[in-house]
C-alpha cells in the first residue's frame, strides 16, 4: 500500500477520461460516445477511492471515524452543488421555466434519481439543469450506508469481500427480475439506469478491489500482469458492441464491473503508456475539475440547445465546450478548494492519501 501515501495522478486521468465520455456524449454525440461507461466508470472509481481512504485512516489509527467522514463529504459536494443550484435557479427564472419547491428539495436530499424516474422534473423551452443530478443521488445513497459496513467489517476483510459479492450478486438478480416483469419500455431503461438498487453494484466492484488490493498481494499482483488487463478490455469492448436490449438493462453493468476490476490496477499503476497518458497535466486537471464540469456541463448545454437550436455541431460546440470547462474552472477554484482547504482546518488534520473522490 506504498503507493496510499501520494495522490495518483492517473486516478485523476481517469476520472478526465469519464468526464469527457460523458460531456461528448450528451453534446449531441451520444450515438457514437458511450457516456454511460462515463458514469459506470465514475461509480467504480468512487467505490475504490473510498475504500482506499477508509483503509488508510483504519491503518494509521486502527479505527474509522464515520461523523468525519460525513464531514468531510459534506464539504467535499454540498458548497459546489449549492452554488450551482442557486445559478441553475437564476438561469430557470431568467428563462420563464417553472420553479418548483419539490424539484430543488429532489435534489438537495438527495432522492433525485427516483424523483426523475417516477415523477420528472419540469421543464419547457429548457431542458431542466437538475436531472443531472440522479448519479450524485446514487453515490449518497452508498454513503450513507458503506462507512458503517466498512466499519463492521474491515477487520475481516475475507468476510467483507463476501457481502460485496453477495451485493453485486443480488443487484444482477434484480435487474433481470425487472426487465422480466415489465419487459424493455422507456420506463424500464430509465428505472434501471438511475435506480440505486439496480446500479449501486458499480460502485461495490470498485470497493472490492480496493479491498483486494490491499489485503492479497497476490491477487494484486495477478492484477498487474497484462492478461487481466487485456481480458477487461475486451469484456469492456464486448459490452459496448452488444446492443440487445436485455443484455444492456441486466448484465451489461455486472460484466463492466469485472472488466474494470481486471483492468483497473495496470491501467493506473503499472508504468505504460495508458498510466503515462492518464498521468498528463491536462488529464489530471480535467479529473480535478470533473465533479464542477459533470453538473456545468449540462446546464450550459441546456442553453446552447435552447439558444441556438439551428446552428451547426461545430458553432454549438465551439460555445459549449469553453463555457462549459470555464464554469468548471471558476467553480473548483473558489468553491471546491477553499471549502476542501476549510474542512481540513475544521477536522485539524489532513484528509488520508490527500484523495478526494
Amino acid at each position: 500500500m506504498a503507493e496510499l501515501q501520494s495522490r495518483m495522478q492517473s486516478l485523476d486521468g481517469l476520472r478526465a477520461v469519464s468526464i469527457l465520455l460523458v460531456v461528448t456524449s450528451h453534446a449531441w454525440l451520444g450515438h457514437v460516445i458511450p457516456g454511460g461507461l462515463g458514469v459506470t466508470i465514475f461509480f467504480f472509481i468512487s467505490g475504490f477511492i473510498i475504500t482506499r481512504v477508509l483503509l488508510a485512516e483504519h491503518q494509521a489509527n486502527g479505527k474509522i471515524s464515520i461523523s468525519k467522514f460525513y464531514f468531510r463529504r459534506f464539504f467535499r459536494l454540498m458548497p459546489a452543488l449549492l452554488v450551482y443550484l442557486l445559478i441553475a435557479l437564476l438561469v430557470m427564472a431568467a428563462t420563464a421555466q417553472p420553479l418548483k419547491l419539490i424539484d430543488f428539495a429532489a435534489v438537495l436530499f438527495y432522492f433525485s434519481n427516483y424523483y426523475q424516474v417516477f415523477v420528472g422534473f419540469a421543464h419547457e423551452a429548457l431542458t431542466s439543469p437538475l436531472r443531472i443530478t440522479w448519479s450524485l443521488a446514487i453515490e449518497e445513497h452508498y454513503y450513507f450506508i458503506y462507512p458503517a459496513l466498512f466499519a463492521a467489517m474491515v477487520t475481516r476483510w475475507r468476510a467483507f469481500l463476501g457481502v460485496i459479492a453477495a451485493c453485486v450478486i443480488a443487484v444482477l438478480c434484480w435487474r433481470v427480475y425487472l426487465v422480466a416483469d415489465m419487459g424493455i419500455n422507456d420506463f424500464t431503461l430509465s428505472r434501471i439506469y438511475m435506480g440505486t438498487d439496480t446500479r449501486v453494484d458499480s460502485i461495490f466492484y470498485g470497493a472490492g478491489l480496493a479491498l483486494l488490493s490491499a489485503y492479497n498481494r497476490r491477487a494484486h499482483d495477478f492484477l498487474m500482469r497484462a492478461e487481466p488487463f487485456w481480458i477487461g478490455m475486451a469484456i469492456l469492448l464486448g459490452t459496448l458492441l452488444l446492443r440487445n436490449d436485455v443484455f444492456r438493462e441486466t448484465i451489461r453493468y455486472t460484466l463492466q464491473g469485472i472488466a474494470m476490476l481486471l483492468l483497473f490496477n495496470r491501467l493506473l499503476f503499472a508504468d505504460g503508456v495508458f498510466s503515462r497518458f492518464l498521468s498528463l497535466p491536462v488529464m489530471s486537471y480535467i479529473g480535478r475539475i470533473s465533479y464542477s464540469l459533470y453538473l456545468y456541463h449540462w446546464l450550459v448545454l441546456g442553453l446552447v440547445a435552447m439558444f441556438m437550436p439551428e446552428n451547426t455541431l461545430p458553432a454549438k460546440w465551439a460555445v459549449f465546450l469553453p463555457l462549459s470547462f470555464l464554469c468548471a474552472h471558476l467553480s473548483y477554484t473558489y468553491i471546491e478548494k477553499p471549502f476542501l482547504s476549510l474542512s481540513r482546518v475544521l477536522l485539524a488534520r489532513k484528509q488520508p492519501l490527500g484523495l478526494a473522490s
